[in-house]
């Protein structure tokens, strides 16, 4: 698997959540995090360091932060990534130093283009980067010494950059840059370009390669100004902390893709939206990925995101979305699909109660998390390959066919079973509750008859491609029969231990095996082998 984070030199796939933006106070505010991270078994908490709480006072550090969120998780055996909320956060400067926000002679802000002073610090202002290019070389060395056991996975380096308010700064400086022609490195990629939305925005508007930003970008030009400003600060404070120690570094980004699409308004101009993701990658290549914030509910949407964001340059890891119903269902198509490399959700402290209980909305993205853990060795061996197979029940569905190469599959949803005998599980997973829940999970074919399967509400059967004669036999022409006298060699629940073997809870057979392979979360894997020598029907 192509992953972002490794643990010990391997892939890492990681299954997180992000703490509420002030929780990370103080361990009193994180502690209500690290407990709703327990209900959900995750391996990740991502935690975020304040600029003003590291620096107080101006080359005055404070490391108590980072000391006491890793004393706090480590008794949990939770990874961590840190998440620098620097000079901007969500498109604006509000966890800076209070000695930054009184200096407005030393560091410059973003104007609007009425002349108004945006609360923004300005990419373009050197003093700013000059001392955050300090504090975040002293966040690194004071990581570096503490991270001896490999707790802390990565960092996220600001958070969603840009600038809300304005398409982009309308400072003289600023304006001034504006006015000139495009800089040749950005005329250079765009040469390069053999697609996307930014090479279709310089067509659009003649491919000029001597002009200035309005007359080579149109409409789009404000907001491509911004993220070539934006990418190569960012890149700066990167390098910087890489020079310190080289932990996997990344930027989320508020995505475009919402409401009227306006840079500034309905997102931050200058992040690394859909639009200008080719500039980013160009010039800020100290950044390991540029990773989308993914909260939409349709999945038309979130699909599109995940395509824009899975490249060839670049990994798809989704930093913060919702544990809710539907992301627990896209999630599983994100890893088939685009080859996701891990998930966290946002405001995890929010999805429990004042006692400490996990809110109802949330039960099903705690399902979806259980058959993501299982997986998690699998994932990280075969995530990119065609051995992944998601199992996602939309609106309508009652079946879903796989092919998977030597056998034709066909998933069954539970809730839409009306063969009583057929819907058949065991002892344990016939209540209603469990036959009713939306059908969801992967189905790893490791070759050679071995499967796994993890999920919830549905069951597999297999149909072995070996000769016609064989499959249109009256043995298998019907689901039930061909469940009842497919070759099946074992079929187990199982987990995967610490070193990676498949450690057995219990051995299915008879009826719990010969009506289809089928899941609940709460079982861990379900390993099934077929025989898969040739048939004796001739």
């Amino acid at each position: 698997m192509e992953s972002l984070f490794h643990v010990d030199g391997k892939p890492f796939f990681s299954i997180g959540g992000q703490v509420n933006n002030s929780s990370s106070h103080s361990p009193k505010t994180l502690e209500k995090a690290i407990n709703a991270i327990s209900h959900f078994r995750m391996n990740t908490i991502a935690v975020p360091l304040y600029w003003y709480q590291f620096e107080p006072e101006e080359n005055v550090f404070s490391y108590d932060q980072i000391d006491f969120i890793l004393d706090a998780v480590r008794p949990h055996h939770l990874k961590v990534v840190f998440l620098w909320f620097g000079s901007w956060k969500n498109g604006t400067s509000q966890y800076i130093p209070l000695w930054m926000k009184k200096d407005k002679h030393r560091f410059t802000w973003v104007h609007d283009a009425s002349g108004g002073t945006a609360r923004i610090l300005s990419p373009l202002c050197q003093e700013t980067l000059r001392v955050e290019k300090a504090a975040f070389e002293r966040v690194m060395s004071h990581i570096k010494q503490v991270n001896l056991d490999g707790t802390v996975l990565g960092i996220q380096v600001e958070n969603e950059p840009g600038q809300l308010g304005t398409p982009r700064d309308y400072s003289e400086k600023a304006s001034s840059l504006f006015s000139r022609n495009v800089p040749a490195p950005l005329i250079e990629l765009l040469k390069s370009l053999s697609g996307g939305q930014l090479l279709a925005c310089w067509n659009d508007n003649g491919r000029k390669t001597d002009a200035n930003w309005k007359r080579t970008f149109g409409l789009c030009a404000e907001e491509v100004f911004s993220a070539y400003c934006f990418s190569q600060y960012v890149n700066e404070i990167a390098s910087a902390g890489k020079q310190i120690y080289a932990l996997p570094m990344y930027v989320n980004v508020w995505l475009r893709e919402t409401q009227n699409r306006l840079p500034g308004i309905d997102y931050p101009a200058g992040g690394a939206t859909s639009l200008v993701l080719d500039v980013w990658k160009k010039f800020a290549p100290m950044i390991d990925a540029v990773c989308p914030d993914v909260y939409f509910e349709d999945f038309a949407t979130y699909d599109d995101v995940c395509a824009n964001y899975k490249r060839d340059d670049n990994i798809l890891y989704i930093p913060e979305s919702h544990a809710d119903d539907l992301n627990a269902l896209y999630v599983f198509s994100m890893i088939e699909h685009h080859a996701l490399s891990g998930i966290h959700c946002f405001a995890i402290d929010s999805t429990i109660d004042n006692q400490g209980d996990l809110l109802p909305q949330c039960e099903n993205f705690r399902h979806a998390v259980y058959v993501l853990s299982s997986m998690k060795p699998l994932l990280e061996r075969y995530v990119g390959t065609k051995n992944v197979h998601a199992v996602a029940q939309y609106e309508g569905m009652e079946s879903q066919f796989i092919d998977f190469g030597d056998f034709f599959g066909r998933v069954y949803f539970l809730n839409s079973i009306h063969d009583e005998e057929y819907l058949h599980l065991d002892t344990y997973h016939d209540e209603p509750q469990n036959i009713a829940v939306r059908g969801k999970g992967l189905i790893v074919y490791a070759g050679h008859g071995e499967f796994y399967l993890a999920g919830d509400g549905f069951k597999l059967v297999l149909l072995k491609k070996d000769s016609t004669e064989h499959m249109t036999s009256s043995l298998r022409a019907s689901k039930y029969l061909n469940a009842r006298n497919a070759e099946i060699v074992s079929v187990e629940e199982g987990t995967f231990d610490e070193q990676g073997e498949f450690i057995v809870n219990k051995v299915r057979c008879g009826d719990e095996s010969d009506v289809g392979l089928w899941v609940s979360y709460d079982v861990g894997l379900v390993h099934a082998t077929f025989e898969t020598g040739e048939s004796e029907i001739s």
